[in-house]
């Protein structure tokens, strides 16, 4: 069935519940042009593998003639707060305007974007459609979802993750109305010198501090034993994958949805070498891993897992970031994308910012009014930006 968008009146939709429920041969007429991570096979992979808290919604845009221009995932998961500067607040807010929602931090969200890939990931249109006219589009869209048109959707906040700028001189412009922008950690993105052949290349570029810095991450971590793991590897050691992974999730300050490690199997087998997935391995027993998709000339760091006893000791979590630029160089990538967190680590490498923000708006029209200037107060962590090359010689 199609609807109508309300603010775009040019434009039909096709709502699913499902991506089995999606026409394939539309969705990827649109896809063609689009992220990895909106491929029809990528998200149907995570669809069936995800757990049944997490729900997902699924978009397509048709022209007046008939003729799909735009898709869009949507996903409905729990935001946890695990201890972040903003819980009390949001707590306070709560009690203000007489609600218990925030007082087990905990907010059930309508996401437009996908929660477990960092970036605009989340919809994708034909050419022709402005970035601005696609943002105002799926914002228009999670209002319809969250009135349950046509499926029942009990969140409390609306939510378009990830949206970077076309430019650096500052947030996007103005969002649409009711939502409000709030400023994420930024996205570490290192840029690959063409004239790198190999990690000693890499090496030679740095300035003596920063080398002194990579060859420490080396020697403390010379007694682990990475290997590259198959589909089959991965599935055999998915719970212990599990435990790597939310032994990192218990530390961070928010949670936005938990990925079945079991997702990677299938990722596995249907990227092959466009999918790394390594294993970090001391005494036969596996202690990290770390993952990250090229795509491109792009290679996008994604989830890691560590055990956080003999991470410091042997510096798994560093030798991993020295890994992805490695195998970035190897393939020739023009860039690297490490994501967000760690970002003084990621930094030392080379990384600069990336500024992402999202747009939110409550259910809630006092709650909404309300949280506006929390929102807009919020400012990525704080790090030291290092410059770790030599200076260029004239």
């Amino acid at each position: 069935m199609l609807f109508s968008c309300d603010r775009v009146p040019d434009l039909r939709l096709s709502l699913n519940e499902s991506l089995h429920m999606v026409h394939r041969e539309d969705w990827n007429t649109v896809a063609r042009g689009a992220s990895l991570y909106l491929q029809y096979d990528h998200l149907l992979a995570l669809e069936d593998r995800m757990y049944a808290g997490t729900e997902f919604r699924y978009v397509i845009y048709y022209s007046k003639e008939n003729r799909p221009v735009g898709i869009a995932c949507f996903q409905v998961v729990d935001l946890e707060d695990r201890g972040s500067t903003y819980g009390d607040k949001l707590c306070r807010l709560g009690k203000r305007v007489g609600s218990h929602l925030f007082e087990d931090r905990r907010v059930r969200c309508l996401v437009a974007g996908n929660v477990f890939h960092a970036g605009d990931h989340g919809s994708h249109f034909v050419d022709g459609i402005s970035m601005e006219r696609r943002i105002a589009t799926v914002a228009d869209t999670l209002l319809r979802l969250e009135k349950g048109d046509p499926f029942p959707t009990k969140a409390s906040a609306l939510v378009v993750k990830d949206i970077v700028p076309p430019s650096t001189n500052g947030a996007p412009s103005d969002p649409p109305k009711g939502y409000h922008i709030m400023r994420t950690d930024v996205n570490m993105v290192m840029a690959v010198d063409p004239s790198w052949k190999s990690l000693e290349d890499y090496q030679t570029a740095l300035t003596a501090k920063a080398r002194t810095r990579l060859k420490n991450v080396m020697k403390r971590s010379e007694a682990l034993e990475v290997r590259v793991l198959d589909a089959a590897a991965i599935e055999h050691h998915a719970d212990r994958l599990q435990v790597l992974f939310d032994n990192v999730l218990a530390r961070s300050p928010f949670i936005m949805g938990r990925l079945n490690m079991a997702v990677y199997a299938d990722w596995k087998r249907q990227m092959g070498e466009a999918l790394r997935f390594l294993a970090y391995e001391l005494n036969g027993a596996i202690i990290g891993f770390s993952s990250a998709f090229l795509h491109g000339s792009t290679l996008d760091a994604h989830y890691v897992g560590l055990d956080h006893e003999h991470n410091e000791r042997h510096a798994v979590y560093q030798r991993m970031l020295v890994d992805h630029l490695v195998c970035g160089i190897q393939h020739k990538a023009s860039s690297i994308i490490f994501g967000r967190t760690a970002e003084q680590a990621k930094s030392n490498l080379g990384a600069v910012p990336e500024d992402m923000y999202f747009l939110v708006r409550h259910r809630n029209a006092m709650a909404n009014k309300l949280i506006g200037p929390l929102l807009r107060s919020v400012q990525p962590a704080e790090f030291e930006l290092r410059n770790p090359f030599k200076r260029a010689t004239a």
